[in-house]
């Protein structure tokens, strides 16, 4: 099959969940086709690991400024429609892929004119994210509004053919909203086993030598939880005098300044290093140079119905992790015997697991093996792909007849 994917956003970064898809299916014999937006000075067209890569929309900053405004009330955008038609006619494309919801409705319109089926990657409870991934309570009542966006959800989402999401939390939350079970697929956010032999930078190591890391990879917000992170230190470094806490990532500065400024009034400046932006590469000598790896994300409709690669990454290097009561978080850690689980919000309870994996060698050596035993036997994108295959043989099969 020609599989048409699109993304609203731009890439790099990478995203890797969106990458192992397409890899995954170029594997399977499917020709994978990729549209997203470009930048100035990228190629228009390029194959990477056998995805024909279509940089096929541009917008300038006004362009761009119209389009948030305009798209998120009406779900549409002039721009995306001529290029999802282009794109889907000049590559002869058979399904349309759509990555998360905001260019749902105009792929199901695109599947409607050119009689292709739709189906939508949800990577996330997108109406609920739109409530924590900005802290602007006017842009929350009117842009994104919940109350709208979660009526556009329902209503797309009966429309498309198939619906991808990455935990049971995301599909049970789907089956409340009376979408049926058979097309929802559950393919998880994990790692993939080859990333098991990343080369280490041992520099990187010979920096923490000595230290207890303690770390946290990924995307600052308000909804990850790090404020929680930095009010429990001062608490837990009165019993780990050698305690460092390393925060790699960052995008929004507002919430890292916020950050800043809790580290400065705790007086803890001088055991937290926020490395900045790493790339994916890289990250796996952090989490190699720490002893205990942090997902302590706040509660919240939209963590508790998602889950992060980082879990899976932590856990196939052999680190226990500790993770806030997230049912998602909470399950995996749990199940698995690979990690310490606290209440979201409560920065003794934190402080109480960092010391009691710091104070106990052999617990956090027995919960990163079972943690790592987990991934490779259950947790690895080779073995949590299989709906995904499973699905486009669906489609595939449908298509022949």
């Amino acid at each position: 099959m020609r599989i048409g994917m699109m993304m609203k956003w731009k890439i790099p970064p990478p995203n890797v969940r969106v990458q192992n898809e397409a890899l995954t299916l170029a594997a399977e014999g499917h020709e994978v086709h990729f549209l997203i937006e470009g930048r100035r000075g990228e190629p228009r067209e390029e194959t990477v690991g056998g995805v024909h890569v279509v940089r096929g929309v541009r917008m300038g900053r006004l362009g761009d400024i119209r389009h948030r405004y305009t798209f998120n009330f009406t779900y549409r955008d002039p721009v995306w429609t001529g290029a999802i038609d282009r794109f889907a006619k000049e590559r002869l494309i058979d399904v349309l892929h759509v990555n998360d919801l905001p260019l749902a409705m105009e792929a199901v319109s695109a599947g409607r004119r050119l009689r292709l089926p739709v189906v939508a990657d949800l990577h996330e409870n997108y109406p609920a994210g739109l409530q924590v991934w900005y802290t602007n309570a006017l842009k929350r009542a009117t842009i994104y509004n919940y109350d709208r966006w979660s009526r556009y959800e329902r209503a797309i989402l009966r429309e498309v053919d198939a619906i991808i999401v990455v935990i049971e939390e995301a599909r049970d939350r789907l089956l409340k909203l009376g979408l049926g079970a058979e097309k929802i697929f559950v393919v998880p956010n994990t790692v993939s086993e080859s990333t098991g032999a990343i080369r280490i930078d041992g520099d990187v190591l010979a920096r923490y030598r000595g230290a207890f890391v303690v770390s946290y990879i990924g995307n600052f917000a308000p909804h990850r939880g790090l404020d929680t992170v930095i009010a429990a230190l001062p608490l837990a470094r009165q019993e780990i005098p050698n305690l460092r806490l390393v925060l790699v990532g960052d995008h929004n500065d507002g919430y890292r300044r916020r950050l800043e400024r809790l580290v400065r009034d705790l007086h803890c400046g001088d055991i937290v290093e926020m490395t900045g932006w790493k790339s994916q590469d890289a990250i796996w000598s952090y989490i190699e140079a720490s002893a205990v790896c942090l997902v302590p994300h706040a509660r919240n409709p939209h963590t508790d119905t998602t889950i992060p690669n980082k879990i899976f990454q932590y856990m196939m290097r052999e680190r226990p992790v500790i993770v806030s009561d997230c049912p998602p978080l909470a399950r995996i850690a749990s199940d698995t015997g690979g990690g310490l689980v606290f209440r979201w919000n409560d920065p003794a309870e934190l402080a109480r697991c960092i010391v009691e994996l710091h104070q106990n060698e052999g617990k956090r050596l027995e919960m990163g093996a079972a943690g790592r035993r987990a991934v490779l036997q259950r947790y690895t994108w080779e073995k949590t792909s299989g709906p995904l295959v499973e699905l486009y043989r669906r489609l595939a099969s449908a298509k022949r007849t």
